[in-house]
């Protein structure tokens, strides 16, 4: 069995030299909602997830996530770290030949460009994986941080480098100020209808907050220089809160 990389435009490590493409695959997805891979998605998610667009547009593109998916249901939290493993050293080969070539390439790798933590063994299969590559630096965005069915924060903690966001809106935001109460070190990556909705929600909660400069329109999805997120570098590296904004303005 292979689980399958994502090219995602946006957090390629790698751009092609007329920045259009991803010459890397550095993200791993599964198919997004509360029935597949997404047990806290909410309303206002549900509601605007690209990604989740994205697979009603490509159908291709959900039967590679659903096989992703598909392949780890069953299997044993070992089971699952060896086959994740398996896929984070391809990755790792692929910056391998990229470098021997001259090419400056970050080894920075996005967990779940699309869906989430589907449950605790999953998670804590991940949490194996994290740790087992220590020259690679992993960022994952989850919605999964509720005691009441699903929390996944207690298996990420301490994982030099792991950052960690929660996807946070208006509709989980209570929820998220007491994970946060309870994992301090976390992040939040919060979605708005816009950025002022933003800075108005979380005004006086401590942290330094970030506009998306990508979903703001300050710098492109991806260009010669590269991609957004890598160029970027504050969701990779975890220096601090994150906002988006639905209105994308």
């Amino acid at each position: 069995m292979t689980l399958h990389r994502s090219a995602d435009r946006k957090v390629t490590n790698l751009a092609s030299p007329n920045g259009k493409t991803a010459r890397i695959a550095n993200s791993f997805g599964l198919p997004a909602g509360r029935e597949y891979s997404c047990p806290g998605a909410t309303a206002t998610c549900q509601r605007v997830c690209y990604a989740g667009k994205l697979e009603d547009l490509y159908r291709g593109l959900r039967a590679v996530l659903t096989e992703n998916l598909r392949q780890l249901l069953g299997l044993s939290q070992d089971q699952m770290a060896e086959q994740l493993h398996e896929m984070i050293s391809d990755f790792r080969d692929d910056c391998v030949r990229a470098e021997r070539r001259g090419l400056l390439v970050p080894r920075d790798f996005r967990i779940h460009w699309d869906g989430d933590f589907f449950s605790l063994e999953y998670a804590r299969a991940w949490a194996d994986v994290v740790r087992r590559n220590p020259d690679i630096r992993f960022w994952v965005y989850t919605r999964s941080f509720d005691p009441e069915s699903l929390d996944v924060l207690p298996a990420l903690e301490a994982l030099a480098n792991l950052s960690v966001y929660l996807s946070v809106d208006p509709d989980n935001l209570e929820a998220a100020k007491a994970a946060r109460h309870r994992n301090p070190w976390v992040h939040w990556a919060y979605l708005a209808e816009t950025f002022a909705d933003g800075r108005r929600d979380l005004a006086g909660l401590p942290g330094k907050r970030y506009p998306c400069p990508e979903n703001g329109r300050r710098i492109p999805l991806i260009s010669e220089k590269g991609s957004a997120c890598i160029r970027c570098g504050v969701c990779p590296s975890g220096r601090g809160d994150v906002v988006f904004s639905i209105a994308k303005r």
